[in-house]
């Protein structure tokens, strides 16, 4: 029985020579590398999307402008179709004496700044 304890230790003793730490540093190292390209990934996506959003806001800008630049216009009436006409009586009003009376405070305020 103890002729075969030793066999198995001596058998055994190679493998306890080992470095398992070097072989949990490998693994170690090659996390680290995968976390480290995974973040430049991350980054380079990134990038790449607040280049699109730049890119997307000045297209955006643009067209605004263009579309500024046209004038607006209503649409020509159909041939033989009645004239247009306003219903005047459903517009908003401001009766002259409230007209004067805003005009006489903002002329007397302009009169005296604070």
């Amino acid at each position: 029985m103890r002729l075969l304890a030793l066999l198995v230790m001596f058998a055994a003793w190679p493998a306890l020579g080992q470095d398992f730490n070097g072989l949990n540093q490998s693994q170690l190292d090659d996390l680290r590398a995968q976390q480290q390209l995974a973040q430049q990934r991350l980054i380079a996506q990134a990038n790449e999307l607040r280049a699109l959003e730049s890119r997307f806001r000045a297209e955006q800008a643009v067209a605004d402008q263009q579309a500024a630049r046209i004038p607006f216009r209503l649409p020509e009436p159909l041939p033989g179709a009645p004239p247009r006409t306003i219903d005047v009586d459903q517009l908003p009003s401001i009766p002259d004496e409230a007209l004067a009376a805003s005009n006489r405070r903002i002329r007397e305020t302009a009169k005296n700044p604070r």
